[in-house]
């Protein structure tokens, strides 16, 4: 049995699971500023012999923490120290860099190049190539919420300017969207109080929200165009409440505006195969089938994982 713990900047989710991906329990809590020791303690008469962490970052997987989070109640936590007092085997990743895993080894075991992408109050990826997860000097080869889409926007976030994130995230939308309308001396009929309202809004006819959510979609076709060069994928799986909660949408979206950017070949463009749980079937997956290239920053910590 398996403990799958998902940090996100919001919601913790907290999973037991078999081997094979059937969760047997799971609870979810506001993700507070030490969310792995509460996880801990939602778990605490849980019977499990090993933990997968998928986390926000970015991270010093080195280290086993977080450092300078953008979006989450505190910039820097551990996520090991609480792992430690356990005893049991653990690993520890980004959690795009889980989904991704999570993904390919119980969904796309027939490719070898996969991209899984969230947009949720961040944006964040992770990356296989050529069957092998990408994870960089630090942990953090798939930050990809901080590539630069459009520098002419202006619009600032997380001290740097045109930052996908930025413009594009569930948690970002709402000041990006008031910034941009003004630039563009375009006032809407009320001022949204988070994401889902710019998308009501579009749907009541708002001229302001229906002209931001286009550029929305030009902004997230840029962003997936340099995901494209940078990783050649075949499958890019898309997730996070964002994309889930308006698929369709950004889906055609997509579709209709990447044949217009793409230098390469086009992969396929999928949603989520776990909704809500894709990080947390990713940590499952991680201690289940560990990828290689986390051997490279100490895991599995606390012994091999047990048999």
């Amino acid at each position: 049995m398996i403990l799958g713990i998902d940090v996100g900047a919001t919601w913790t989710r907290v999973v037991l699971s078999k081997e094979s991906g059937e969760f047997v329990q799971r609870e979810k809590f506001r993700t507070t500023t030490d969310p792995v020791s509460s996880a801990i303690q939602v778990a605490k008469n849980w019977d499990f012999d090993a933990v997968g962490v998928g986390s926000i970052g970015p991270l010093d997987l080195k280290a086993g923490k977080v450092v300078g989070s953008a979006n989450s109640p505190a910039s820097e936590f551990s996520l090991v120290d609480p792992l430690e007092k356990l005893g049991k085997p653990y690993y520890v990743a980004n959690d795009g860099v889980a989904a991704a895993w999570g993904e390919y080894v119980y969904r796309w075991n027939s490719v070898k190049n996969l991209v899984y992408i969230t947009f949720s109050t961040g944006i964040g990826a992770g990356a296989i190539v050529n069957g092998q997860l990408l994870l960089g000097k630090d942990g953090n080869a798939h930050e990809i919420g901080y590539l630069v889409v459009d520098l002419s926007s202006g619009f600032q976030c997380c001290e740097g300017i045109g930052y996908w994130e930025g413009l594009a995230s569930g948690g970002h939308m709402v000041d990006a969207f008031n910034y941009m309308t003004a630039k563009w001396g375009l006032p809407p009929k009320k001022k949204p109080a988070q994401a889902a309202d710019v998308f009501s809004m579009a749907e009541a006819g708002d001229e302001a929200a229906i002209r931001f959510l286009n550029y929305w979609l030009d902004v997230n076709a840029a962003g997936i165009s340099d995901i494209c060069v940078a990783y050649d994928p075949e499958v890019i799986v898309i997730g996070g409440s964002v994309a889930l909660n308006h698929w369709q949408f950004l889906y055609d979206g997509m579709l209709q505006r990447l044949k217009g950017h793409l230098r390469v070949r086009e992969p396929r463009i999928e949603k989520a195969s776990f909704g809500d749980d894709e990080v947390g079937m990713g940590a499952i997956a991680i201690v289940y089938k560990p990828p290689e290239t986390l051997k490279d920053f100490g895991y599995p910590r606390k012994g091999p994982r047990p048999r």
